[in-house]
């Protein structure tokens, strides 16, 4: 895009304004306008600023008007402190946060003029409204050590004058090493610990804690700054310690007023001292409805780890559900990644173990158990007994299977235990699924649940267009026919499961959805008329969840009792 091609009378007005600008000031001089390899527009020019000739350029940028041109030291100097890094662009009046396509070339380069002149008479930098964002600061830092209130308030707790074993977490991602305080004091009886730990793959790192009278800590950039400071303060046997420490260790200074953060690289007796950069890194407030508090306590079982339950786990992680029980004996493959909510390190792993970890990624503190069973496979009665226990002990099952044979274990187990069940099924070809949300005594039972939307679904008079496999119908998991749906897709269906079951934990008594069962449409096909038409589903009163006592139950009961223990009978 040549923005001076497509609008030739802006380009003629830019450089009368400047030419205009040069006739009437002689602080403008040496003009020249030319073309850049690129084919954009440069100008460079000379600011005469109290008989100091600046050479400078202005650059007018590919989106001009509609984004910010630059002005910039063509000798790559310093110029003030109102500049990115220490020969870019110069920080003026019109930025990109304030700029409008009205303003013009000439407009920037009086802009220059006025901020190095303000300068250069009061040897002072100019005013400045220009707000850094910790974001911008820390693009070029590669070493981050985090800290928040909490571990202020930890290091606070550290004896001036003292030096205490610590223990941090690191980890590693996009070419950045992210530290935090892990621990402080000995492992058995710690000082402090971090209330929000790191989960899965964060590197446990040796480390130091030193507490400096107030005030006193300064910027050690190398080792022998390091150990001179430590020195200074009765530390000497420590400085030693850590010049000869065998592998690395990090050290957190802590004056009382400020941090900072060093890792110890490198042989003993031969260390390199790297900084880090701090980040503040803390929770800004709530973000959650306050009804999820008690989610921390809520313990689900999702059955079916691939595309729909791996999303429905982070999901439900992320609102503050502190246990799963996560079931699926299938392992991922390379074709799974198109939805799953895993990737490429977890091809190969059992889809439940994978996803405990990515679980434990977004919220360290839930506690997962995972079992690989085979539910409604050729699996041991035992391995699917302790499985089907270890679910009827939740309070809320998920079935994300699509999978009949399991839907019937898991409705069994709800019916028995009296326990909620929510399940979601995708349609093929981005037609959109179903997502239903049973409660005991309040709505049908599993299995007349089922029936009921099958004859709802026949009611409509609208045939299913395509593959079988892919219809409402029939289970089209990913354990059989492939279905056609793409990340986007299930992604949906996943948030409206999720929805559901979140509502289920948080307002038992309170629910904010007046159906159980909502049909929601991604396209204008089947019975949708179009993307986002959604059509709840009045599944009717409950036929009851508790088991009918039959005639005779009892009598039967007292024999089968008695045949089974003969000795106590015969006893009493």
């Amino acid at each position: 895009m040549i923005w001076w091609a497509e609008q030739p009378r802006r380009a003629q007005s830019e450089r009368a304004a400047i030419s205009e600008l040069a006739d009437k000031h002689d602080w403008l001089q040496a003009v020249v306008w030319r073309l850049t390899g690129e084919l954009q527009i440069a100008v460079d020019f000379e600011l005469v600023v109290n008989d100091r000739v600046i050479p400078l350029t202005l650059d007018f940028p590919e989106f001009f008007p509609d984004v910010v041109p630059s002005v910039v030291s063509r000798e790559k100097e310093r110029l003030s402190g109102h500049q990115y890094g220490p020969s870019g662009e110069l920080c003026l009046e019109y930025r990109s946060d304030n700029w409008m396509p009205e303003i013009t070339g000439a407009m920037m380069i009086e802009s220059a003029h006025r901020l190095l002149s303000s300068e250069q008479e009061t040897g002072e930098p100019a005013p400045s409204d220009h707000r850094v964002l910790p974001a911008q600061r820390a693009r070029n830092s590669k070493f981050r050590f985090l800290y928040s209130r909490a571990v202020w308030a930890g290091l606070l707790s550290v004896e001036e004058g003292h030096a205490v074993d610590a223990e941090l977490q690191e980890h590693h991602l996009a070419g950045v090493y992210a530290a935090q305080l892990a621990r402080i004091g000995p492992t058995e009886e710690p000082i402090w610990q971090e209330p929000n730990r790191r989960g899965y793959g964060a590197t446990s790192l040796k480390a130091k804690v030193v507490r400096l009278p107030e005030g006193a800590a300064v910027k050690c950039r190398a080792v022998d700054e390091l150990v001179a400071l430590l020195e200074q303060f009765g530390l000497g046997e420590l400085a030693s310690d850590l010049v000869q420490e065998p592998s690395e260790i990090e050290v957190i200074l802590f004056d009382g007023q400020s941090i900072q953060a060093l890792m110890m690289l490198g042989q003993a007796g031969a260390k390199t001292l790297i900084n880090y950069d701090l980040v503040f890194a803390e929770r800004d407030g709530a973000r959650l409805d306050p009804a999820y508090v008690n989610l921390g306590s809520a313990k689900v079982a999702i059955v079916g780890c691939g595309s729909l339950g791996s999303k429905v786990a982070v999901q439900l992680a992320r609102v503050g559900v502190g246990k799963f029980v996560l079931v699926d004996g299938d392992i991922l493959a390379v074709g799974n990644l198109v939805r799953n909510e895993l990737d490429w390190r977890a091809v190969g792993m059992h889809k439940s173990q994978a996803l405990a970890a990515r679980v434990n990624e977004v919220n360290a503190d839930c506690e997962v158990l995972t079992r690989t069973t085979v539910l409604g496979g050729q699996e041991s009665g035992g391995s699917t007994a302790t499985t089907m226990e270890y679910i009827a002990d939740c309070d809320l099952i998920i079935d994300a299977t699509a999978d009949p044979a399991v839907f019937n274990l898991c409705s069994a187990i709800a019916r028995r235990a009296k326990k909620s069940l929510c399940w979601a099924q995708v349609f093929g070809g981005g037609a959109g699924g179903i997502v239903v949300r049973l409660r005991p005594d309040i709505d049908p039972t599993p299995l007349e649940t089922r029936r009921r939307i099958e004859a709802w679904y026949a009611t409509q008079g609208v045939e299913w267009p395509d593959e079988p496999a892919a219809q409402p119908y029939a289970g089209g998991g990913e354990s059989g026919v492939p279905l056609i749906a793409d990340d986007a897709d299930v992604t949906v269906i996943a948030a409206h499961l999720s929805r559901f079951a979140t509502d289920l934990l948080a307002r038992p008594e309170a629910t904010i959805f007046p159906y159980s069962a909502y049909l929601i449409g991604l396209s204008g096909r089947w019975l949708f008329t179009a993307p986002f038409d959604v059509r709840p589903i009045d599944l009717g009163p409950t036929d009851g969840w508790s088991m009918e006592v039959q005639d005779g139950d009892v009598e039967a009961f007292k024999e089968f009792f008695a045949d089974l223990l003969p000795k106590a009978n015969d006893a009493s």
